[in-house]
C-alpha cells in the first residue's frame, strides 16, 4: 500500500508545470497506477490543504510562505484536485471496459489503435505524453512510431537528435507504446504506411512554428497525412513555447 501525489504521473508533466509554474522531476509511469489492485482517490478540500500548510503539516515553517504562493495556490491546488480525480475516473473506466470485454458484455466494434508521431525532436516528450492519455482514456492499444529517413540512419544522425531519440523511445515504452522504427524517404511516407496497415483511429503530431516559405518549399507532413488517412482524428500539439 502506498500512497502517489497526482503531480508525479508521468503523461500529467506538462500539465503540472503549466498550473503550478514548477516542473517536478521526480515522476512514475502510469502503469504503475494500472498495476495496482486497487485505487483509490484521498482527497481534501483547498482550504482545509491550505490550514494544514500553515499548521505545519506539510513543510517546514520556513517554507510555508513559499508554497502558498506556488504550488499550493487557490488555483493550482483545484486544477490538481481536478486532474487527480480524472486520473482516478479513467483507471476505474479503463478497468470496466476491460471486464466488459473479458464477460462479452460490450464488445467493441471497432477497436481503437492510437499512434504518437514521435521523432529526434527535444521536445517530443510532450506529444508522447498526451498520446499516453489519450489512449488510455480510449482504452486502446498505441504505438509510438518513428520514422528513419536517410539523413537519420545510424551513422548520419546528429550525436544530440540520437540522443534526443533515444531518450523518446525510452520514456514511450515506460508508458507502454509499442514503439515502431519504421523507414522511409520522407516521414509522411512512413507514417502513413503504416498507418494504413494498422487501422490507425487517432494520430497524435507535434509541430514546431515553421516560416510559411518553408511550407510552402517543403510542405507539410500533415497535410499529406491528412490527404491520404481519412479515417483518423488527428490532433496537432504545438511544440514551442
Amino acid at each position: 500500500m502506498t500512497a502517489v501525489n497526482i503531480q508525479h504521473l508521468e503523461t500529467l508533466n506538462d500539465a503540472v508545470a503549466k498550473v503550478t509554474g514548477v516542473r517536478v522531476r521526480e515522476t512514475v509511469p502510469d502503469t504503475f497506477l494500472a498495476r495496482a489492485d486497487e485505487v483509490i482517490n484521498v482527497d481534501v478540500t483547498v482550504e482545509e490543504l491550505r490550514n494544514r500548510l500553515r499548521q505545519g503539516k506539510v513543510y517546514k515553517p520556513e517554507k510555508v510562505e513559499q508554497a502558498l504562493t506556488h504550488v499550493f495556490r487557490k488555483g493550482s491546488l483545484s486544477t490538481l484536485r481536478e486532474l487527480a480525480l480524472r486520473a482516478v475516473a479513467d483507471e476505474v473506466g479503463e478497468r470496466a471496459a476491460s471486464y466488459r470485454a473479458r464477460e462479452g458484455l460490450e464488445p467493441a466494434l471497432i477497436p481503437e489503435r492510437v499512434m504518437v508521431c514521435m521523432s529526434s525532436n527535444a521536445l517530443a516528450p510532450r506529444v508522447i505524453r498526451i498520446g499516453a492519455r489519450i489512449a488510455g482514456r480510449l482504452g486502446a492499444k498505441w504505438y509510438a512510431v518513428y520514422v528513419e529517413t536517410p539523413q537519420e540512419r545510424p551513422g548520419r544522425i546528429a550525436s544530440g537528435d540520437s540522443d534526443a531519440l533515444q531518450q523518446n523511445i525510452r520514456l514511450a515504452e515506460s508508458l507502454g507504446a509499442t514503439v515502431v522504427r519504421v523507414k522511409a524517404e520522407k516521414p509522411a511516407e512512413g507514417l502513413i504506411a503504416f498507418a494504413q496497415r494498422e487501422g490507425i483511429t487517432h494520430v497524435i503530431f507535434g509541430q514546431s512554428a515553421r516560416s510559411r516559405w518553408e511550407l510552402l518549399w517543403r510542405g507539410s507532413p500533415i497535410d499529406r497525412f491528412l490527404g491520404s488517412v481519412r479515417d483518423a482524428a488527428v490532433q496537432v500539439v504545438p511544440l514551442d513555447g
